[in-house]
């Protein structure tokens, strides 16, 4: 008797670990760099540049990547009163994950919770951070399912079996891959071109993948935004563009209609101002990279053999539980925000915005009833000119918070552990209400994927082996069988060594289906 079986691929959720960590460091102001009077804008962003990993721990190395836009001190014209620095703060640590082995693969998400910087004296900066590192070991599991058996040959082992379907995710695709993005912009033609750039920053702004036939098709904007002084005038300048994008990366096996789970970071970026075709430096050119971390699942059902059972000999079946992957929620949220931004007193008024940051901060994920509850803030730092300030940029900083409840009925506690959750502002705007008042508009986006680990019995072997004697013996050669509560035919068949064929024949029944009273004729 040969068991035919298929292959398949899945994975678990092996080991995690969570990690919220401060960074906190001084920094000195290069000596090309003038005084520091006050910082008007900032930005930073985590980087991870190695894994090593050890039994039952890791270690983290990476960086926190900041740039600053500040006032300068001690300058007596106005439009020169900006500069801008940048730099990194190193960090190592150590994190304990429980069952890992030094060989598993690593997947390491991490976060800029807060960051601040407060000026020491005119040559020192102090930076205080809080960072979230999240690793995750997701173990890949091969199983061999039987979906039939093959007893050519051996007409006299008469086996009875039944089928049942399984449902799964199979994983097609699981790598890292890095996208490449070159793109360039130029400056409008009636801004005045670049002498110096103070500040320069790319962000991806948006991101979709789509998996299509043996690629991953990645579109997305990036949002780019400098300030400058201008090449003859000196004065402070500023221009923000976005610019699309859209690349892929092979993907073996890969088709439309696949689930794709990807994570991704920001790894080398490099923004330079180069001359056009007339000597003029207006051309604004971006070069990227973004580490992917790739996962595209299948949705299949397969029919396996779920029991078998001997008529004409005796059968020893091999049984154990494995567990299996499956989506169990795929969910895409669109949630519309406002918020109204009001300058304090003291505060330069309005003039004309610049530029908008917004950031969203996860606080709390909980599920209860049925029910998904996200809440979380918006963190928004706007830059805008003024006329009453000394060089002319201004800043402003406000929160936005937000609470998100959807009914997701079919979700129980016990999937908690397993989910990939997404957060993003894919677009934001802001615009002037009055000299001292902003309103901020934008929308925040939600990608929830739910996964559900279940056990299922497989059949992993077969024995068989003639009837005993005695067992022969007792049979009966005819019998009435009253069915009791929960009884089935295949239990009936199993024991009385009869198909359930033969069952439904004898009794003129054309479905599965008995019910506690009925009369069965056994035949042998």
């Amino acid at each position: 008797m040969e068991l035919l079986k298929k292959n398949i691929h899945t994975e678990r959720i092996k080991s995690k670990a969570l990690l919220q960590i401060p960074l906190e460091t001084d920094i000195n102001v290069s000596d090309a760099k003038p005084d520091v009077a006050k910082v008007i804008y900032d930005c930073g962003t985590i980087k991870v540049d190695e894994i090593k990993t050890g039994m039952n721990k890791i270690w983290v190395k990476g960086k926190l990547c900041y740039q600053l836009l500040y006032q300068t001190e001690g300058v007596e014209k106005a439009d020169s009163a900006l500069a801008g620095m940048d730099g990194e703060i190193p960090f190592m640590e150590e994190i304990y994950l429980d069952k890992f082995e030094g060989t598993d693969r690593v997947v390491c998400r991490t976060n800029l919770d807060d960051m601040r910087v407060h000026i020491i004296n005119s040559r020192k900066l102090s930076i205080q951070s809080v960072i979230t590192l999240e690793p995750r070991v997701e173990e890949s599991i091969s199983e061999e399912l039987c979906v039939e058996l093959d007893n050519a040959g051996e007409a006299d082992q008469k086996l009875e079996y039944r089928k049942k379907n399984l449902d799964y995710l199979e994983t097609i695709v699981k790598k890292r891959d890095l996208l490449r993005i070159h793109e360039e912009t130029r400056l409008p033609a009636g801004m005045p071109e670049i002498g110096s750039a103070l500040w320069k920053n790319a962000v991806v702004s948006s991101i979709n993948f789509r998996p299509m036939d043996e690629k991953l098709g990645i579109t997305g904007e990036l949002g780019v935004f400098i300030v400058y002084r201008e090449d003859t005038s000196g004065r402070i300048n500023w221009y923000e563009t976005a610019i699309p994008f859209n690349g892929s990366v092979e993907c073996q096996n890969s088709r439309e209609g696949m689930i794709a789970d990807v994570m991704y970071e920001i790894g080398h970026e490099e923004i330079t101002i180069r001359e056009d075709s007339d000597g003029e430096f207006r051309v604004i050119g971006v070069e990227t990279t973004v580490e992917l971390e790739i996962k595209l699942y299948e949705k299949v059902s397969t029919s396996i053999v779920a029991d078998v059972y001997g008529v004409s000999c005796e059968v020893q079946a091999g049984i154990d539980s494995r567990q299996f992957r499956d989506l169990c929620t795929e969910l895409n949220i669109e949630e519309k925000l406002t918020r109204s931004v009001k300058l304090e007193d003291a505060d330069p008024k309005i003039l004309q915005v610049c530029h908008s940051d917004a950031r969203a901060k996860l606080a709390e994920t909980t599920w209860k009833d049925g029910q998904l509850r996200l809440n979380g803030e918006i963190e928004l730092q706007v830059l805008y000119a003024s006329n009453e300030s000394e060089n002319g940029l201004c800043p402003v900083r406000s929160t936005v918070p937000f609470e998100i409840v959807r009914d997701i009925p079919e979700i129980n506690e016990a999937q908690l552990e397993q989910y990939s959750l997404s957060v993003w502002i894919p677009q934001q705007a802001v615009s002037i209400k009055d000299s001292a008042q902003f309103e901020w508009r934008g929308s925040i986006n939600v990608r929830l994927l739910v996964y559900d680990t279940k056990s299922e019995d497989i059949l992993t072997d077969l024995k068989i082996e003639p009837i005993n004697a005695e067992v022969l013996e007792k049979l009966p050669g005819f019998a009435i069988y009253y069915v009791k509560p929960g009884d089935s035919l295949w239990q009936i068949g199993k024991k009385y060594y009869v198909s359930v064929g033969r069952i439904k024949e004898m009794n003129n029944l054309t479905e599965d289906e008995i019910k506690a009273g009925d009369k069965i004729l056994i035949v042998k």
